[in-house]
């Protein structure tokens, strides 16, 4: 479990490199802004991609939309468990803290005050 654990880990840095978005930004010129001027100018329209390249590359982009949501939800709910361990850490710190300051005032009130080191 640990390998997949590791691979999993590695997805959102592989998809936020810079090639990844590259590629991503690429995909969108070709397939949305590209299309969009061949029908503006009619003279690109032999290099505008077929309908079954924009079909590929629209479920590409869709899958990868998919798997962002999903890193990104996986990302909350991974925080979120870590926000939870923190508070109960600082809550735990909190209780120490007041425990010290009894114990001081407990040794302030009886006047059992170490001796000054010498």
């Amino acid at each position: 479990m640990k390998g997949i654990d590791n691979f999993l880990a590695k997805i959102p840095v592989w998809l936020s490199s810079r090639v990844s978005v590259f590629i991503f930004i690429f995909i969108f010129v070709y397939v949305v802004v590209f299309v969009l001027l061949a029908y503006i100018f009619p003279s690109l329209g032999e290099l505008t991609p077929s309908s079954d390249v924009q079909n590929v590359a629209d479920n590409y982009i869709d899958i990868l939309s998919a798997l962002g949501a999903s890193i990104a939800a996986g990302s909350g709910a991974a925080i979120h468990k870590k926000m939870i361990a923190h508070q109960k850490g600082h809550k735990e710190l909190h209780e120490k803290i007041e425990k010290l300051h009894e114990k001081i005032d407990a040794l302030v009130a009886g006047k059992h005050l170490p001796r000054p080191i010498e």
